[in-house]
This record gives C-alpha cells, sequence and structure tokens, in this order.
C-alpha cells in the first residue's frame, strides 16, 4: 500500500514533522509536530510567543521552515509561497482581516480571480451569483453586493471564510477568529466552522479561550516556547491539564485574588442620554478601581465609552472628571482631560497603518511635541 494510500485510511490529511525555524538570533521552532486529519478542528494552542502563528504561516507559504518536512495526503511537498499554498487548497484568515473596505463582499471574495465574459470586462452577473452561492453555503445573511465597510466584524469574517471556500481550500487555518466577537456572534462562527467540518475541510484553530476549544475543536495541539508539547483528543484532557501543558507547571490559583488601593473619585457620569442609543446612565469610577460594563449586542456599551471620549453627541446629563463638571465635545478634549480610549476596530479607528509606532504613539501629544507647526522629532523619540 502506498504512503498516499495510508493518509487517506487513516483520515490523516497532512504531518508536519520535525519543523524548525530560525530568524537571526532567535529560534522560532524546534523540532515541532503536527499532524491534521480531514474534517476535524484541529486547535493549535500556547502562550504568546510559543510559535502557533510562525507554525501556520510555514504551512501557508508566508515564512519558509529552516527543517523538516511536509506531508500532504503523504505526499513530500515544499510550501513556496502563499500562491502555492492556495493552490495545494491551504488558507488562512488571519487576525487581521484582509479585506478592501469599499469593495463588495462579493469583489472581495473574487479579488484577482473575476470572471470574465471577454477578457477583461468581469461578470459582475456570474460573480455575484457564485459569490451569495458561497455565503448562503455558510448559514449567514449577508448580501453579495453589500460594501465590506458596512458590515460588522464578524460578518466578514464570513467574507473571508467564503473566500477561502472559493479557492476550493481543503484546509483552513483561523487565528484568534473570536477575538472581537461577541457571544452571538461567536455562536454564528460556530454553526459556520462546523458546516465546514461536516463537508470535509480539516480546521486549525488558535486561540486563547479555553472555554472556546471544548465547544468547537476534536483534537489540540500545545506549543510551549517553540517546542512541541503533546496532542491529545480534547475528550479525554481537562482545562487544568492544557494549562499545565502550555505552562510548564501546575497552577493552584488562576485568578488569584489580588488586593487594590481604591483612592478618590476620578470619573462620574449622571443620566447621560445619546439619542436613540443611550438614556439615563450613571456610574463611579475611582482611582485603582476596573469597572466593567457589560451588556448584549446593541446594548450601548460601545456608544457609552465613545460618549465619554467625545465620540458620541451627548443629547442630556454630565460627566464629572475629578470632581469637576466637563463638556467633553471632542476627543482632543477628553485626552486634555487623561482619558483614553481603545477602540474595538483597532485597525480602521485606532491607528494610522502607514504611519510608524512611533508616530502612532506620539498623535494625541503633537500640539505639545511640536513648536509653529514643526514637529520636535528628537523630544519625539524620547
Amino acid at each position: 500500500m502506498s504512503v498516499a494510500n495510508e493518509f487517506l485510511q487513516s483520515g490523516s490529511l497532512l504531518q508536519m514533522e520535525h519543523i524548525g525555524k530560525v530568524f537571526p538570533g532567535v529560534i522560532a521552532l524546534d523540532d515541532v509536530q503536527f499532524e491534521l486529519c480531514q474534517g476535524k478542528v484541529h486547535i493549535l494552542l500556547g502562550e504568546n510567543g510559543a510559535g502557533k502563528s510562525t507554525l501556520m504561516k510555514i504551512l501557508s507559504g508566508a515564512y519558509q521552515k529552516t527543517a523538516g518536512r511536509i506531508l500532504l495526503e503523504g505526499a513530500d511537498i515544499e510550501i513556496k509561497s502563499p500562491g502555492h499554498a492556495q493552490a495545494l487548497g491551504i488558507s488562512i484568515i488571519y487576525q487581521e482581516l484582509n479585506l478592501v473596505p469599499y469593495l463588495s463582499a462579493g469583489e472581495n471574495i473574487f479579488l484577482g480571480r473575476e470572471p470574465t465574459k471577454i477578457p477583461g470586462v468581469v461578470d459582475f452577473g456570474e460573480l455575484y451569483w457564485k459569490a451569495q452561492m458561497l455565503l448562503d453555503g455558510l448559514g449567514v445573511e449577508i448580501n453579495a453586493k453589500t460594501p465590506v465597510a458596512e458590515l460588522g466584524i464578524a460578518q466578514q469574517q464570513m467574507v473571508e471564510v467564503a473566500k477561502a471556500l472559493s479557492l476550493d481550500a481543503r484546509i483552513l487555518i483561523m487565528d484568534e477568529p473570536t477575538s472581537s466577537l461577541t457571544e452571538q456572534e461567536i455562536g454564528q462562527l460556530f454553526a459556520a466552522i462546523r458546516k465546514l467540518r461536516d463537508k470535509g475541510v480539516a480546521i486549525v484553530y488558535i486561540s486563547h479561550r479555553m472555554e472556546e476549544l471544548f465547544e468547537i475543536g476534536d483534537r489540540v495541539t500545545v506549543l510551549r516556547d517553540g517546542r512541541y508539547v503533546g496532542t491529545h483528543k480534547l475528550s479525554d484532557i481537562s482545562k487544568d491539564e492544557l494549562v499545565q501543558m502550555m505552562v510548564g507547571r501546575q497552577l493552584t490559583q488562576q485568578y488569584p485574588k489580588r488586593s487594590a488601593n481604591i483612592g478618590e473619585e476620578v470619573l462620574r457620569v449622571e443620566n447621560l442620554a445619546v439619542k436613540g442609543k443611550l438614556n439615563n446612565i450613571s456610574f463611579s469610577l475611582r482611582k485603582g478601581e476596573v469597572l466593567g460594563v457589560a451588556g448584549l449586542l446593541g446594548s450601548g456599551r460601545t456608544e457609552l465609552a465613545r460618549a465619554i471620549f467625545g465620540l458620541e453627541r451627548i443629547a442630556s446629563g454630565s460627566i464629572h472628571v475629578k470632581k469637576k463638571m466637563r463638556k467633553i465635545r471632542s476627543p482632543q478634549k477628553a485626552i486634555d482631560l487623561g482619558i483614553g480610549f481603545l477602540t474595538e476596530d483597532r485597525k480602521m479607528q485606532g491607528l494610522v497603518m502607514l504611519l510608524s509606532v512611533k508616530e502612532n504613539i506620539s498623535l494625541p501629544s503633537v500640539a505639545r511635541l511640536s513648536r509653529f507647526g514643526v514637529m520636535n522629532t528628537a523630544e519625539e523619540t524620547e
């Protein structure tokens, strides 16, 4: 019996053996093993820096391995580029989605591979029909003609999944797919994943959320410090055992109680209202305190944060900073008062992607770091 036939009979679709990856001065992966079976969801688990993303970038063609070999259906392969990986049926959905916001969902799905009537003329009728069939097959209500900019993060992920399926993906890698999703959106994503699994697609699922793993996964592989720790069926292992594999020691307390010195009141919101979004919101926050804001999708959590930061027009109510009532009509005013805001969508609302890390960090302080419109670059670097 050939090696390929042995693979097919065992259900094994892919094997990565003794994988190594060395960057200048850093051993990112050292003798790592990974096996993926058809029609299974395989969890890849590990702390930050464990090597999960590096291993998957090798599988998806973004990186070239330094050592080891990859077998696909028993055949020894060298994955030379992301395009080569896609041709082999391997697709990856990164945590930072790769979509063009002002193109439609359908145009994004077939970007660079648009069906044509004649050379150079896109057949939009066929494009949207095929795209809609892919989206409907995932069980999601997305119109293929809708611009991606008008879709939520969860819907954008579904467009990425549909794009992968349009490439006839047999292996789908999902890197932290639920990091920006609500519980309801996670449920929709899991429903789509189960449909893909039932169709025989092999899924590599990278996540830090322990509670998700047992709900969606079949097997789990743990990496630690760039090395292979072990692989288990999720039905045969406990959460505590997984944590021990990840950190290399037994944890007696995952969330130890810590005391904090609670100081004076620094923020108070009274009867805050934003037309059509918020009504009669009141709370106070003290120095050294962590205040949680909970609620279902659409309950107004994000709108409350935006209102405090001057991004929503306040209809009534008041905001007090250090016991003084303040009118916060712009983000700059909020910043001047010592208020910071980490947005839900970092890429579109929180960062200027074409600027450097240094320039992004100094953006809120441009007035302080410049004189007569000229930036003091030495002070900015400090």
